[in-house]
Parts: C-alpha cells; sequence; structure tokens
C-alpha cells in the first residue's frame, strides 16, 4: 500500500550506556561491532583498490556490464528482482546513457531520474561509458504526489563455484544516496544453500551511513566474503538493496549505482594497516580533539583513552601484533608510552564471526593525564611477526581552560545550511549542533561558541540549546533551556579564518556524568525552530568525519515533524564554552523589547507576564509546550511604548516545562515557565 512521505525521514541513534575505562587494552565487543558502523573512511578503498584489483591476482569473475542483463562474464546471465510489480526497479544504463528493464524494455529516461536525483549524472566507474546498473526507486517513485512505496530489490549474479578458492573477495565501483533513515539499506548477499539462507554483509564501504547524504562518484568498495563463500561448490551472491532490519521500513527514495564487478582470491597473504585513531571510545561515548583541562580523564582512572582500528586485509593471521600509542607535546618530545601484550589479528576467512566486522578495535589506557593547557599529539604504531611495519597514525589534540569541541578548525571544508524549498521558495526549518558527556563531577556550562558560515544570513531569529537527553523520549522531546539571539552579518566567517562567536545561554548551567541517562548524554546547539525563512542560518563543519555519532541536525522526517537526528557525515563547528562567557548581545536589545521572567515560576495558578518595549504596537503571548505546540495565545491588542503586565491562569496546564513569547511586528522574544502544581 502506497503511503504519502516527505523526504528526510530519520531515526535517533543513541549510544549505550557508559563503557567504564579499562587499566589494559579492551578489545570492543562484537555487539559493538556488529551496530557500529563502518569507520575507515577513504583509506580503506583506496588500500583495497590497489591491494586486490591487481598486485598479480588472478580474477575469478569480472562482470562490466557491456552486454546488459545478458552479461558479459563467462558464467551466465544476470537476473533482477524487486518489490515493483513487474521488475522495474533495476535498470541498465547504456553507453549513451538510456534506461533498460531487464525485459529489454527502454524506460525513456537516463538513470537516476527520479524527482529528487534528476541530473545527478552517471555513475564514474572505470567503464561507465559500455554500461552499468542501477537501481532507481526514485524514478519508480515519480510522482511523488500520487504517494511512494518502500523498495527493496536484488542483482543476482550467476551461480559460482568457488571450491578452488581458500579466500574470496568482491570489489566494485558504486554511487548511492538513500532515503529515510541513517541506516544504510545496501548489502551484498552470499548463499550456499540454493538461496535458503543469505549472510549478509553491509556494502557501503568508507561511507558514512547518513540519510539524504551523496557517497562518492565512485566509490570504489571492497568485501572479503571468504567465511560465506571460500571452498563452496555453488555460491550465490547478490547486491540486495532492503528495509534495513533495524528499523523495518522507510526506504523509498535516491538510487544506487553498481559497475565493474571482480571477484578474486586475495593475493596478499600478510597485510596488516591501522584504518583509525580516536582519543576516546567512539562506540559508546563520544571523542573530542579539544577537552577542557577539567574534563581530562584522571591517571587513576586510565588517563587519555586510544581507539585504534586496525585492519588485517590479508588471508594469513597476523601473530604478535603490537600496538604501541604514545602522547606528545608540542615540541615533539615523548610524554607517553603505552604498548599491548602481543595478540594475534584473524583474517576474514578465519575470522570466528561471518559476516566478519572489516576492522577490529583495541582501547588503550594511556595512564597520561596532561598537566597544562596547550596542544599535544597522539600517536599509533603496530606492527607484527609478519608486518615490522603497519603504519603510524596521529591525531592533533588540545587541551583548553574551557573549551569543549569535537571539530577541527584547520579542516573547516563544508558549510552546513537548511533545505530550500524550490516550490514555496524558502528555507526550512534547522539546527546544528554536537553532543557531550563528562568524566569528572563539578563542570558547568555557559554557552556555546559558533562558527557560522559565509552564506549566513542577517536578521535571523534563531535559539541557542542545551539538551538533557533523556533516553525514553529521544532528543527531540528532552528537556532543554535556551536563549533567544539574532543573527549579524559580521558573524559570517570562512573556512580559511573560521572565528567562533560566544553566545551565552540566560543561566549558567550544572551538568554531571550522570545526568538524566547514565553517563549524562548532553547536547548544545543552534537551531531556527517553528520557523520558514527567506533567509538561512549556516555553520561551518569538517565533512566526512562524524565517526562517533556526536553530530545532531534538525530536519524533517517522514512524519512531517521536525526532530533532531544523528549519523551524519559531517561535524558542526559548534563548541561548549565551560567559563563565564561575554556574549554578543541577545535578541531584546536588537529590537527594543525586554521580556522579564515570568513571576512566580514555578507557578501552580496565577502568574505574572512583564514586557518593556521602547514603542507602541499590537502585542500578543504565545505559550508552547517543549515540543513546539502551541497551548495557548493571548492577544493584547495595541499597547503604548512603556512597561506591561499581563496576568495569567495556568491552573488549567499540565505540570512541565513551557515556553511563552512576546510577539509583536517581526519581533518575538521568548523566556521559559514551569507549572507544578
Amino acid at each position: 500500500m502506497k503511503h504519502i512521505l516527505t523526504l528526510a525521514a530519520c531515526v535517533l541513534a543513541f549510544h549505550a550506556s557508559a563503557q567504564l575505562l579499562e587499566q589494559a587494552p579492551r578489545k570492543a565487543t562484537q555487539q559493538e561491532l556488529e551496530t557500529s558502523r563502518l569507520l575507515g573512511l577513504e583509506e580503506i578503498a583506496r588500500a583495497e583498490a590497489s591491494g586486490l584489483r591487481g598486485g598479480g591476482s588472478t580474477v575469478f569473475f569480472y562482470e562490466d556490464f557491456s552486454n546488459g542483463f545478458a552479461g558479459n562474464n563467462g558464467f551466465g546471465q544476470l537476473t533482477v528482482e524487486d518489490s515493483s510489480p513487474d521488475n522495474t526497479i533495476w535498470q541498465y544504463v547504456d553507453e549513451i546513457g538510456d534506461g533498460y528493464f531487464q525485459d529489454a524494455t527502454a524506460s525513456g529516461v537516463q538513470p537516476p531520474a527520479g524527482e529528487f536525483s534528476t541530473n545527478i549524472g552517471a555513475l564514474n566507474s572505470a567503464t561507465s561509458e559500455n554500461g552499468w546498473m542501477v537501481f532507481d526507486c526514485d524514478y519508480y517513485n515519480t510522482p511523488i504526489a500520487t504517494g511512494v512505496e518502500d523498495t527493496e530489490g536484488f542483482l543476482y549474479l550467476p551461480t559460482l563455484d568457488m571450491t578452488e578458492l581458500e579466500s574470496v573477495v568482491i570489489t566494485w565501483d558504486q554511487y548511492l544516496r538513500y532515503c529515510c533513515y541513517p541506516f544504510i539499506p545496501i548489502f551484498v548477499e552470499v548463499s550456499t544453500d540454493g538461496g535458503e539462507n543469505w549472510t549478509s554483509f553491509e556494502a557501503g564501504g568508507s561511507f558514512i551511513p547518513s540519510a539524504n547524504s551523496a557517497s562518492a562518484n565512485p566509490l570504489v568498495t571492497s568485501l572479503d566474503i571468504s567465511c560465506a563463500a571460500a571452498g563452496q561448490s555453488a555460491v550465490e551472491i547478490r547486491f540486495a538493496y532492503r528495509q534495513s532490519p533495524v528499523v523495518g521500513q522507510g526506504y523509498s527514495h535516491y538510487y544506487w549505482g553498481i559497475d565493474d564487478i571482480t571477484i578474486e582470491a586475495n593475493p596478499v597473504a600478510n597485510s596488516l594497516e591501522l584504518v583509525q585513531l580516536t582519543n576516546g571510545d567512539v562506540y559508546f561515548i563520544f571523542e573530542y580533539r579539544v577537552t577542557p583541562l577539567d574534563q581530562a580523564i584522571p591517571e587513576a582512572d586510565g588517563g587519555l583513552l586510544a581507539g585504534v582500528l586496525f585492519r588485517n586485509g590479508g588471508y594469513a593471521d597476523q601473530e604478535n601484533c603490537v600496538i604501541t600509542v604514545e602522547v606528545l607535546d608540542d615540541a615533539g618530545n615523548v610524554l607517553s608510552t603505552t604498548e599491548t601484550d602481543p595478540f594475534t589479528a584473524p583474517s576474514f576467512a578465519n575470522n570466528d564471526n561471518c559476516p566478519a566486522n572489516p576492522q577490529d578495535t583495541l582501547y588503550i589506557a594511556t595512564g597520561w593525564e596532561p598537566e597544562a593547557v596547550g596542544d599535544y599529539v597522539l600517536r599509533a604504531s603496530m606492527s607484527s611477526d609478519s608486518i615490522a611495519d603497519a603504519g603510524m597514525l596521529e591525531m592533533d589534540i588540545e587541551y583548553t581552560e574551557c573549551e569543549f569541541g569535537h571539530d577541527n578548525p584547520a579542516t573547516l571544508d563544508v558549510e552546513l545550511g537548511p533545505r530550500f524549498d524550490d516550490e514555496n521558495e524558502y528555507y526550512e526549518p534547522t539546527g546544528y549542533g554536537n553532543r557531550f558527556t563528562f568524566h569528572n563531577e563539578g563542570t558547568t556550562v555557559y554557552g556555546l561558541a559558533v562558527a557560522f558560515g559565509p552564506s549566513l544570513s542577517s536578521g535571523i531569529d534563531f535559539e541557542l540549546r542545551w539538551i538533557d537527553q533523556d533516553p525514553e523520549v529521544g532528543i527531540s522531546n528532552s528537556p532543554y533551556q535556551f536563549a533567544e539571539y539574532v543573527t549579524d552579518e559580521d558573524w559570517a566567517s570562512t573556512p580559511d579564518n573560521p572565528v567562533y562567536y560566544p553566545l551565552a545561554f540566560e543561566d549558567e548551567i550544572e551538568v554531571g556524568v550522570d545526568g538524566i541517562n547514565s553517563p549524562g548524554f548532553y547536547a548544545g546547539a543552534v537551531i531556527t525552530d517553528f520557523e520558514w525563512d527567506e533567509q538561512q542560518l549556516t555553520v561551518l563543519g569538517n565533512g566526512n568525519s562524524d565517526t562517533d555519532n556526536s553530530t545532531l541536525i534538525y530536519q524533517q522526517a517522514g512524519s512531517g515533524e521536525f526532530v533532531w537526528f544523528a549519523s551524519q557525515t559531517a561535524t558542526p563547528a559548534v563548541r561548549l564554552i565551560t567559563c563565564p562567557v561575554v556574549s554578543v548581545d541577545v535578541l531584546g536589545a536588537y529590537n527594543g523589547v525586554h521580556l522579564q521572567n515570568n513571576y512566580p515560576n514555578p507557578t501552580a495558578g496565577e502568574t505574572r507576564f512583564t514586557f518593556q518595549a521602547d514603542w507602541g504596537g499590537d502585542f500578543m503571548i504565545e505559550l508552547r509546550d517543549l515540543q513546539g505546540r502551541l497551548v495557548d495565545m493571548i492577544d493584547l491588542g495595541a499597547r503604548p511604548a512603556g512597561e506591561h503586565t499581563v496576568v495569567y491562569d495556568a491552573t488549567p496546564l499540565a505540570d512541565g516545562m513551557y515556553t511563552f513569547s512576546l510577539v509583536t511586528n517581526d519581533v518575538r522574544v521568548t523566556k521559559k515557565m514551569r507549572v507544578q502544581h
């Protein structure tokens, strides 16, 4: 059954409870690995492409789609199956870009060709000029005005005899974009029992899963499927686009292009590489590039925690692996060295888990605690019996007096902005922020420091929010404190010269390691809520960087509501300030209107709203709950300049937190009110 859907649906990805730091290295649990996203970034694809597409290996199977569905692989034809009545979501794209269905009927378009994918361009694969395949679910669901369907589909390779292969690696070119949840919907699946059972391998490669975000074009992707396929006599392989097992529905739009499929035995016996270095536990908590000194992990609790992600890309187990982690000062002096005990890194074919995770992780408690603010370098190296040097990774970190952040000002390469509605010609509400946890008690937060983008419009009403995440209701429905501001054209900055503007909360806020959740998960963000505007709020960010799920973006869900969701591919330049801050002026100072806090607050019945206006006009007061729903409206009519007081009976309101806004002309000033009977 079709349903009307708004694009950019999302789901919130929450962290599990806190992982206690250990004095010895900790190996990531299988649950962590299964629920984690691929963290290898572009380095994995480059290494796999160079190591698996050449090097003297013998290619077992190759398909470039130059013969369409008939196949050009020497084994047999290709077949497709999808959720459309006539299998018309999959299309073969010929050398001039025209699309054809499996029955050789021309689609009449050049895929991807839907309302939201039109003009995106072809897959830039190595042999795209002689044809490629696309799952064009966007085109199938066009026009969206008639309703859309969630889509699934499979591209089957011919059955293959892999009895002689001790290892099996499949490599292909692809590009993708999907809607409407962050969990990736594409897989390579293997069956050896005639299709009764399938082993699924997530097929996103180095793409950091994110709804509505386009991947690289091409995205070279490799998977070692040895655990399911090696040594088997009747192997079925399919490229599967299906509803995510996490949410079960909601995947309806955009595209998935595929070309140049290569299957071969792994030609490399010994391969070991470092994939990523993190400052903290990216699976359960967050990592930080900038940390206030009072939130440094004490030596007694294990000190700085380094996460080292590594990958055995060969077909032989790597014995006696050792990882060394060092901390250096800005002059290059080594301040701390920690070395793991020897361990074994199994190959994919010998891994106890199938599918095996693309990389493994060790968390290493260094025991190091900074003594002073400053710039430092976190460094990791690795070796094994067979490989003396598996590479080195470094990460610049900073300890400050009172800034807490995930972003790196040296690599701010994206500008995060709202979606533009072409039909109505306005920008949608939007917001950007980061999530935080606190290891040490006794911290007070005072505001946020934000690097706004060069396209920032002047005169936009926005809120500064501090959210105390409640796992029972989700981030969008969690309680928050806020302050109102209006943008100024002087705040706009560029990636080459970012300026972090300090914005203060109305009141200082004490936070803890527990909060509502345990440990406390908080979020700081800027947001244009309840408003559709011809102007835009933008923030600078680091692209392809959010591997710890700390980023929040405020967008429209499939229900039509605007909500916060995580699992993004960029990190906003939004930092937390943990010391008193001299802020830019608040919104009321720009507009000649000052709204006082209501009194009494909390209230169980009558309360008073008092405001001062420098000029006369028509005024009203709006009351909303924390989800932005209008609860009550008081039309005050025409009022002269001066001070005014309004008595309001809050008795009918349920207990909880509310906002009340004084509205006049283009001015809106908002405060918080608690009802407690």
